[in-house]
């Protein structure tokens, strides 16, 4: 469905390519998930796919491929014809994405003012119906709010809502979960599983929390320094990575072990030394690897284990890479 063949990019203020040559491809209904550090290139590449690539301030080269129509080189009315009717895209702070004068409702239904002849009362039916989709509360009372009056949550739901309205072929997310807290943040991920399992809407997900890639995605690309180092499948990438890179990364994913050290504190070990002395089993003769082994056995876990959501998200229902639901569902 899109393809991308050896694009590049350099700004005109940088000595370095942001993009130095990348191609890879997402299928029909697929959800690819583009991690990397900052600076790596994952946003640029995701607004050049949406048109957003500022052509005066850059040199570009390369193909950018939606369904065989070029998306690099076509004019801009061009582009203005695929927005939002075959390609949407949810950005990472839908607070300063949204125009605080305008009410939710008018910015969810936007897409249809522009690319549809529906009559003022049947696009607001249509926006009523795209907020109970996304699973807003109330639909009718929200779509008259101004986006300060909405949670974090909310907004990012209906951002969500105005991209998908017209069920766009391709959805861009640029680490749509970011600035939410976790509980919210498994609630969005498993909206836009059902999303992708409902509708067929194909994603591409960019985020640094290679957690949330491991849950949601079927196929994983890693950048680094404007390269595309590896893309594969999501359970290969994870447990077979074949660049020091993507080792890296995978290596710095906390360990719960980690976790409950940091949250018991500087005196954790003194409090289990002493619970080690005054043991019966330390008068017993225990061995000393005995006082250690629980340790060891959190080092030993399997990777699948140590990439886990927190236990708010695993509660409200994230979905795994196979599509099967924790057990608190959707």
């Amino acid at each position: 469905m899109l393809e991308i063949r050896d694009f590049h990019v350099k700004f005109n203020s940088r000595s370095r390519e942001a993009v130095g040559g990348i191609s890879f491809t997402i299928q029909d209904g697929e959800i690819l998930g583009l991690v990397g550090e900052s600076g790596s290139g994952k946003s640029v590449t995701a607004m050049s796919i949406a048109g957003l690539l500022p052509r005066r301030q850059c040199t570009y080269s390369g193909d950018i491929l939606l369904d065989g129509q070029d998306l690099l080189h076509a004019d801009r009315s061009v582009l203005r014809t695929l927005h939002g009717r075959r390609i949407g895209v949810v950005f990472q702070e839908p607070m300063s994405a949204m125009n605080p004068l305008l009410t939710v409702g008018e910015q969810v239904g936007e897409v249809l003012r522009v690319h549809t002849s529906l009559s003022k009362a049947e696009r607001r039916e249509k926006v009523l119906s795209a907020m109970a989709d996304v699973e807003l509360p109330e639909p009718e009372v929200l779509y008259g709010r101004y986006p300060h009056e909405l949670s974090g949550g909310q907004l990012q739901r209906a951002m969500i809502a105005a991209a998908i309205i017209i069920e766009p072929s391709l959805l861009l997310l640029d680490e749509p979960t970011t600035a939410l807290d976790v509980t919210i943040q498994a609630q969005i991920l498993a909206l836009l599983r059902r999303l992708n399992r409902e509708k067929g809407i194909s994603q591409l997900f960019i985020s640094h929390n290679l957690a949330v890639v491991r849950k949601l995605c079927s196929r994983v690309a890693v950048m680094q320094r404007g390269l595309l180092v590896e893309c594969g499948d999501t359970d290969d990438i994870f447990f077979h990575p074949s660049h020091p890179y993507t080792k890296n990364l995978i290596a710095a994913i906390p360990v719960r072990e980690h976790r409950m050290q940091a949250a018991a504190g500087p005196f954790a070990d003194a409090k289990e030394a002493g619970r080690a002395v005054s043991s019966p089993e330390a008068g017993r003769g225990a061995a000393p690897d005995s006082a250690v082994s629980s340790s060891e056995a959190g080092r030993g876990a399997a990777l699948d284990s140590v990439i886990e959501v927190s236990s708010p998200s695993s509660a409200a229902g994230i979905p795994a890479a196979n599509g099967t639901l924790s057990k608190g569902g959707e």
